[in-house]
Order: structure tokens, then sequence, then C-alpha cells
């Protein structure tokens, strides 16, 4: 029923400083932060080969991440993202398992702009989980993802410009801070 990972969500105290981890000692290239105050979190994205990695901070002293950081003041693991191609057939067939959703069973919108569900961890070996609907088609034979791209950024260019591996060589030196990009002030 759940389908690929999405994403790993991590709370942490300091986003620089997990910034600045990501990037100097595993080599990995991170999004600039942003602040969703829809959401209370200053929000960093670990962009990865077969998933991604969500840094999270709070914002303000109501936000969930706040009341995790309180009792995990180091960080740590805060929710796993896993994609389903339909939101309430997943939650009925959890639900109708013994699997408690948290909230009113209503899918909220999300960061990505999709209709996603959480799940209480007692029910999840100690894991709080997050579904996210993603659209799926079949094509000449493969399952083809074609919701919004994880990037924590949107644009409206319908171009590859830019992307690895499309035809223009991206040299990057993960040891600088992530440059600043388009929808960022100079």
């Amino acid at each position: 029923m759940i389908g690929n990972l999405n994403h790993v969500a991590i709370a942490v105290p300091d986003l620089d400083a997990a910034i600045k981890q990501y990037q100097t000692v595993f080599g990995a290239f991170v999004t600039s932060p942003q602040d969703l105050p829809a959401y209370g979190i200053r929000l960093a994205i670990v962009n990865l080969a077969n998933t991604k990695i969500e840094l999270m901070t709070p914002l303000v002293d109501t936000s969930p991440i706040s009341k995790f950081l309180e009792r995990n003041p180091a960080g740590g693991l805060h929710h796993l993202s896993y994609e389903v191609p339909d939101i309430i057939a997943a939650r009925d067939q959890l639900t109708a398992a013994g699997l408690e959703v948290i909230g009113d069973g209503t899918p909220q919108t999300g960061y990505h702009n999709t209709p996603i569900l959480f799940f209480n961890p007692k029910d999840c070996l100690g894991v709080l989980i997050e579904l996210e609907e993603v659209k799926t088609t079949i094509q000449q034979g493969r399952i083809e993802i074609i919701s919004a791209v994880h990037t924590g950024r949107y644009s409206e260019k319908p171009s590859l410009e830019g992307v690895d591996g499309v035809g223009i060589e991206v040299n990057v030196d993960f040891r600088v801070p992530t440059p600043k990009d388009n929808l960022e002030e100079n």
C-alpha cells in the first residue's frame, strides 16, 4: 500500500549547524533555508538520489517541532513520509488495521501542496508516520511521478536547464555555503 519513501524529517535545534554538517561532513547538497510560517518551521532540504531529508527547526514556541525539541534537546528523527496514490484509501486501510490518525482524519495540505495525514507513533513502532498523496501514471510500462518535484522551491519555467545529467556539466563544491537561489534576495 505505501509507496516510496518521500522524505525523512529531522528536527534540529540549530538549522545552520545542521546544514553545515550535511554540506561539509556528508558532502550533500542542501537547499537554502526558508521560513514556513503556516507550519511554524524553518526548513532546508537535503537532496539525495533516492529521497530527501527535511531539516526542520521551529519558528515559534507553539510549533510541534518546539515540543519535540523540548523532549529531545539534541534533535532527532521527527517523522518518515511515505507516498501513497490515494490518501483516503490508505487512511481507511490503516485505520481499519487499528492505526490512529492524528487529527480528525481529514487530509491537510502539506508543504508540497499535496494531501497529507499523520499517524500516531504509538501505533507505528514509535515513529510518527506521514502519508503524502502523490499521483502516478503508467506510461510505456513504467510508473512515473506526476506531482510537484520535492525541491522546496517551485518553478514556472518549463526547462531542465541546469539539472545535472541533462546535457550540461554541473560542478558543485560542497565545502562552500549553499549559494543563494533565484527566489532569495541578493
